[in-house]
């Protein structure tokens, strides 16, 4: 058993000795809790099994009653305590033999998926200890016993001799728990998994890939600065899922250990448990590893869910031709720009440069994109990419499906490259384009930021397609935005009205009305061009003085600028030339009246989203097998005073229905708008 101690000043400083229990002749009158497994060689086994229910994780009651039915169909007895703390529970359930821990870890880890308030930490743990019914808590209060009422009942309950749970019930508690769907894990999800979300074992669990040995500045504020008292937990949980994502190994981690300045650092929680107040008290050795290895398997499968960071692709062969490919479909759609220039134009567009740049970042030509997400990304509607993929891009030779659609996600789509029976394939061919990129290795993210300057202007609420309507206000159209990508994309230097009919394919009628347009919002300007210009004669620069004799010529002589500079200036000055003002985007959307409706369309995909995630969890229900599984909380004759009906949490969100037990998708909808707007 374990066995809290005081400091000088009396208070607790989470320090335990460790005491055989039958040296003692009566309960310590100090918190104390006992092990739950005994080692036995190189294993461990449990002798009890104690399910902590914990209020800082949710509400108890429902996986309280949950915990119970399985208990109860497993043909397992238990005993029920409040833990000391403001409404936590204890289960305890005890064995007849001995059972092994990897029964009990998988027991604990099934449990966890369907239990947000179970805290099962302890139950994997080779040091895990549970407070016994009786024993007082830290923070006032002691263990009471909640169920069977007698305590001579609850007493045979826990008596391994005469609590009659075989080791076959525990087996049937896990099969029992597996039985119930766990909760869907549901995350943004824009490209394909490739290698790199890969878990190996190397001495430890990490992602695939070559180690990034580096770190940024970001990741070493967090090693080497000691967290707040409030957040070490909390850093260590970032400072791990970054190393992880760095593909770092679990030896490595370790070897940070080793310096004092990381272990008081952002690694802190790995060394210390939680003390009164600020102060932290330091872990044995081998709860420390325990703890260490717990901690960075958990981070390791976290980091293999997110989106892969830029930093952590390395620059291969494959990611080369990636970036050659981009590059290459980036020429062609520039080389045709008469391609982009119809009604659905724009969106097409859109569509290819939000593939092009999702290539980039992930490293992989195959990519699942969900329409609602790239409707978003790109500032267009749902329905509007889903055609440019499937109706436009791919007949055109630009995207080709991907043939396993049936059993893969939807919206997988490859990037092709530019054959000889392309339609921009003879444009290519003649350098239909005016941009001269970086060397091989500097080519990525120079088109990356191109890219999303690009879809950042699209994106604007200012150039929402449609006319101003009674229910509809709507913006400059995304014809507009395409000249407007040009202006952002040229910023160092003004474009004239021809270079912007040659680089967006528009008539200058066209393309002067939306200048106009965007002129009257303050969105772009007419930039002058009569002040700086270079001398075609001397070859002065743009702000210099002509020389003449090697001298530069006096403001005070006649002319001191050669006649041939002045002819320049004068040619450009009756040429128009524009420039972009970024900044004016917001102002111009409110006053147009189109500001907010890349908000109210992300609102509307979200409740789309979770209203299809709801009913297909519904129709997995309707499909699994129900003989003996009982809907709705249920409670135990003994637990009636301990679990209400009225819970704001139920087990199973059941889905609304029509009288006809139809599902009722309206009544959904609303729930789920009601449940955001409060959110």
């Amino acid at each position: 058993m374990r066995v809290d101690t005081k400091n000088t000043e009396g208070k607790w400083q989470h320090k335990y000795d460790e005491l055989p229990m039958h040296s003692l002749h009566g309960a310590p009158s100090s918190p104390w809790a006992i092990y739950l497994s005994s080692a036995f060689g190189r294993t461990r086994r449990y002798r009890w099994i104690c399910f902590d229910l914990d209020t800082k994780r949710g509400d108890v009651g429902p996986d309280l009653a949950t915990l119970l039915r399985w208990l109860e169909e497993a043909g397992l007895t238990y005993v029920v305590a409040a833990s000391g703390s403001a409404g936590g529970r204890h289960v305890w359930v005890a064995a007849e033999t001995l059972l092994d821990a990897k029964l009990v870890e998988s027991i604990a880890v099934a449990a966890a998926k369907r239990l947000p308030t179970l805290d099962y930490g302890l139950l994997k743990s080779r040091t895990g200890a549970v407070r016994p019914i009786g024993a007082p808590h830290r923070a006032g209060g002691h263990s009471e016993l909640m169920s069977p009422a007698s305590p001579r009942r609850a007493a045979a309950l826990l008596t391994p001799a005469t609590c009659g749970n075989p080791s076959d019930a525990f087996v049937r508690l896990l099969l029992v728990i597996d039985a119930v769907p766990a909760a869907e894990d549901v995350r943004p999800k824009l490209v394909g998994r490739d290698e790199f979300g890969q878990i190996i074992d190397d001495d430890g669990p990490r992602l695939a890939g070559t180690p990034k040995t580096i770190l940024d500045r970001e990741t070493m504020t967090l090693l080497t600065r000691r967290p707040p008292a409030d957040r070490v937990s909390e850093v260590c949980a970032s400072l791990l899922t970054k190393l992880a994502l760095r593909r770092w190994s679990q030896p490595m981690v370790e070897r940070l250990l080793e310096d004092r300045q990381y272990r008081e650092g952002g690694l802190l929680h790995l060394r210390t448990s939680p003390g009164v107040g600020p102060l932290r008290v330091l872990l044995d050795p081998a709860e420390a590893q325990e703890k260490f290895e717990r901690q960075w398997a958990r981070c390791v499968a976290y980091a293999a869910k997110l989106p892969i960071p830029q930093e952590s692709l390395e620059w291969t062969d494959n990611l080369a031709d990636v970036v050659a490919l981009v590059d290459q479909l980036q020429h062609a759609a520039d080389a045709c720009p008469e391609r982009w220039t119809h009604e659905s134009g724009p969106a097409d567009r859109a569509a290819l440069d939000l593939f092009c740049l999702l290539a980039l970042k992930s490293g992989s030509t195959v990519l699942s994109l969900d329409a609602r997400r790239a409707a978003l990304a790109a500032g267009y509607g749902r329905s509007t990419m889903s055609r440019s993929f499937r109706d436009r891009l791919s007949p055109d030779g630009w995207l080709a499906r991907t043939e396993d659609t049936d059993h893969g996600p939807a919206n997988t789509y490859e990037l092709l490259p530019v054959t000889a029976s392309h339609p921009a394939f003879p444009l290519l061919a003649r350098g239909g384009t005016q941009r001269n990129l970086p060397p091989e290795g500097e080519a990525r993210p120079t088109l990356i930021s191109r890219l999303e300057k690009r879809l950042a202007a699209g994106q604007a609420d200012l150039f929402a397609y449609g006319r101003a309507t009674e229910n509809h206000a709507g913006g400059l159209g995304h014809h507009a935005g395409r000249v407007y990508q040009q202006l952002l994309l040229h910023a160092d230097r003004a474009l004239s009205l021809t270079e912007l009919c040659e680089r967006t394919g528009y008539a200058a009628r066209t393309v002067l009305k939306h200048l106009v347009r965007m002129q009257n919002l303050l969105v772009a300007t007419r930039a002058v061009m009569t002040v700086h210009h270079e001398c075609p004669q001397c070859q002065a620069r743009p702000g210099e003085r002509c020389t003449v004799n090697g001298r530069p010529v006096t403001r005070r002589a006649g002319a001191h600028q050669h006649a041939r500079r002045i002819a320049l200036a004068r040619a450009r000055a009756t040429t128009p030339h524009y420039r972009a003002r970024p900044g004016s985007l917001v102002a111009a959307a409110k006053a147009l009246g189109c500001w907010g409706v890349t908000a109210s369309r992300a609102r509307r995909y979200a409740v789309e989203i979770e209203l299809y995630r709801w009913w297909r969890q519904e129709e997995q229900w309707m499909r699994s097998p129900k003989a003996g599984v009982r809907t709705g909380v249920q409670t135990h004759p003994e637990q009636g005073a301990l679990v209400l009906t009225t819970l704001l949490r139920q087990p199973r969100r059941r889905y609304p229905r029509t009288a006809d037990g139809r599902g009722d998708h309206a009544a959904a909808r609303a729930r789920i708008e009601r449940r955001i707007a409060t959110a």
